[in-house]
C-alpha cells in the first residue's frame, strides 16, 4: 500500500518546539508502517497553526494530491490532525478522501470512508474533537481578556519596548536604544513636523522598525497614536474578516473604532508622559484623518491606480480635511487631489466612448499611436538607463567612485531600469487589450457607467470603473502643480 502521512502538532502539544514533536510523530509513523506493510511515499509537515483550512497549506497541497487519487492512504497520529477546524472545512476534508477512496490511517484506527460505519464514526469524532476545541478556546479567550484586564501585555512588544515577565505575569520593559526614537516622534510631532518628515529623520539616524525596512508616514501615525506609550494596554484594536465574508476575496484584517478598544492601566512603564501624548492626539485630530478599513470600499479608485515609479497602489488619504491620492512609498512621486484624479478618469472614459463610437460607425481598427509612441519613447529611456548601468561598472573599475558611492548609484539606476521595465511590460499589454477590444461592446459598458456613476456609492463607482478599466497608471513629478500628472489607462477587453 502507497501512502502519505501528513504531520500536525495537536493543541495538546501547542508551546512545544514543533520540529521536535513532529519528528516524534515522524519516527512513529515510520514503525507502523513499517510493521503493516505500508509504503510511505510523501510526508507534508504543517508547520503553521491556523484554524481556517486556507491557513494550512500543506493541508491544501494533500487534497489537491488525494483527489487526483495519488495514495491508497494518508497516516497521520489521529483523526483530528486532519480536520480540527470548522464543520465546513472538516466537510471538504472528509468528502477528498470519500470522493477518492482513499483510506485515513492512524495507530488506533483504519478509516474506509466508503464504509456507512467508518463514516459517520470519522464525521462523529470530527464533530466532537470540534467541540473540544471551541471549549478550549472559550476558556483560552477568557483567561487571556482576564490578564489583559490585569494589566498584563500578551502581544508582541511594540517598537520601544521589550517582553518580560514579572512576577510570571507577562509586561514590557523599557528598550532605551529604541524607546528615544519613540520620544522623538512625539516631540517632533508636537514642533509641527509631519509624519513623512519625522519618518525620514528617524530613519538618517539609524532607527530601524521591528517588521520592516525603514519607518513610513503609516507606522510613525500607529506610534503617535498608540496608548501603550503612556503605560496602557490596548485589546480589540483590530478585527478579522475571514476569505469570503462580506464578499472579500481574501481574509481581511479591519482597525475597530476607537470606542470599541479596550484599554486598561498597564503593569509596564510610560515611554512618553499623558500631556505629551494628549498634545499629540489633539494636534492629529485636527490635521490628520486616517484611512478607515472595515473591509468596506470607501474610494471609488481602490486596486485601480498603481504608481508609476514603484508598482504599487495608489491610496487615497484624507489630510486636513481635503482627500488625495499618493503612494505609500517614501519620496516615490508627489500626489494630487483625489477630485482631480477622479475627473481626469471620467474624462478619458467620455473621450473613449466618443472615439469608440466613431469606430463602430466608421468600421477602423482600434488607434493605437499614443500607445504605440509611448512604448517608443519607454524603450530609448530604458536603453539609456541599460548604458548608464554599463557606464557605472567602468567607473568602478577605473576607480572613479568608492564601493559606497558604486552601491549607492546602481541601487538608484536598477530602481529606474525597474520600474521602466514595468512600464513597458503595461503599455504593450494595453496595445494588447486595444487591438483586441470589441468596440461595441465596450461603449455600451463604459455608457452604462457614465449613466450611473453619479448616483453610485464609492464601492458602486469602483466596481463599475473595474468593469472597463483594469489599470491606470500614474506619474507625476516632484514639486509640480496639481494637475500636472499624467495617467495611462489600460481598458478591459471586450
Amino acid at each position: 500500500m502507497d501512502a502519505a502521512e501528513y504531520l500536525r502538532k495537536s493543541r495538546m502539544e501547542e508551546g512545544m518546539d514543533t520540529a521536535e514533536v513532529l519528528s516524534k510523530h515522524r519516527k512513529a509513523l515510520a514503525e507502523f508502517a513499517a510493521s503493516h506493510g505500508i509504503h510511505i511515499i510523501a510526508t507534508y509537515e504543517e508547520v503553521v497553526s491556523g484554524e481556517s483550512l486556507y491557513a494550512r497549506p500543506e493541508m491544501l497541497r494533500l487534497l489537491e494530491d488525494v483527489e487526483e487519487g495519488r495514495y491508497d492512504a494518508v497516516l497521520v497520529m489521529d483523526l483530528d490532525r486532519l480536520s480540527r477546524g470548522r464543520m465546513k472545512d472538516q466537510g471538504i476534508i472528509l468528502d477528498a478522501f470519500r470522493d477518492s477512496g482513499t483510506l485515513i490511517v492512524t495507530p488506533e484506527k483504519t478509516y474506509d470512508l466508503s464504509d456507512d460505519l467508518d463514516d459517520e464514526m470519522a464525521e462523529f469524532k470530527t464533530f466532537m474533537s470540534r467541540r473540544e476545541y471551541k471549549i478550549i478556546n472559550k476558556r483560552l479567550r477568557r483567561g487571556l481578556k482576564q490578564s489583559i484586564h490585569d494589566g498584563c501585555y500578551v502581544a508582541n512588544a511594540p517598537y520601544g519596548y521589550r517582553k518580560v515577565l514579572v512576577d510570571r505575569r507577562p509586561t514590557l520593559e523599557i528598550y532605551e536604544p529604541e524607546a528615544r526614537f519613540v520620544r522623538m516622534m512625539y516631540q517632533l510631532y508636537t514642533q509641527g513636523y509631519g509624519c513623512v518628515s519625522i519618518a525620514r529623520h528617524v530613519n538618517s539616524l539609524g532607527a530601524k522598525p521591528h517588521r520592516s525596512e525603514e519607518f513610513t508616514r503609516n507606522s510613525v501615525a500607529h506610534i503617535l497614536r498608540n496608548p501603550t506609550f503612556v503605560g496602557k494596554v490596548v485589546w480589540n484594536q483590530k478585527s478579522h474578516i475571514r476569505k469570503g465574508a462580506k464578499g472579500n476575496p481574501k481574509h481581511v484584517t479591519i482597525y475597530n473604532p476607537r470606542e470599541k478598544w479596550t484599554i486598561v492601566d498597564g503593569l509596564h512603564p510610560a515611554i512618553v508622559s499623558q500631556e505629551l501624548y494628549d498634545q499629540v492626539q489633539a494636534i492629529m485630530d485636527g490635521r490628520y484623518i486616517p484611512s478607515k478599513n472595515d473591509g468596506t470600499v470607501r474610494s471609488s479608485l481602490a486596486g485601480l491606480v498603481k504608481c508609476a515609479n514603484c508598482g504599487q497602489n495608489m491610496q487615497r488619504m484624507v489630510m486636513k480635511g481635503q482627500a488625495y491620492l499618493l503612494c505609500m512609498k517614501k519620496g516615490c512621486c508627489s500626489s494630487t487631489k483625489f477630485e482631480l484624479v477622479e475627473q481626469r478618469v471620467l474624462s478619458y472614459l467620455e473621450e473613449a466612448l466618443v472615439k469608440l463610437e466613431l469606430e463602430q460607425q466608421s468600421g477602423a481598427a482600434r488607434d493605437t499611436s499614443v500607445l504605440d509612441s509611448a512604448l517608443e519613447a519607454l524603450k530609448k529611456e530604458l536603453a539609456a538607463a541599460q548604458r548608464q548601468k554599463s557606464r557605472l561598472y567602468e567607473l568602478l573599475e577605473l576607480e572613479e567612485y568608492d564601493l559606497p558611492t558604486f552601491r549607492e548609484r546602481m541601487s538608484a539606476v536598477k530602481e529606474k531600469i525597474a520600474g521602466l521595465e514595468r512600464r513597458q511590460r503595461e503599455t504593450e499589454h494595453a496595445i494588447r487589450d486595444a487591438q483586441l477590444a470589441d468596440p461595441a461592446a465596450l461603449a455600451t459598458k463604459i455608457r452604462a457607467v457614465l449613466d450611473a456613476y453619479a448616483a453610485a456609492d464609492p464601492a458602486g463607482r469602483n466596481a463599475m470603473l473595474k468593469s472597463v478599466i483594469s489599470t491606470i497608471t500614474y506619474q507625476k513629478e516632484k514639486k509640480s502643480r496639481q494637475s500636472a500628472f499624467q495617467l495611462l489607462f489600460t481598458l478591459s477587453p471586450y
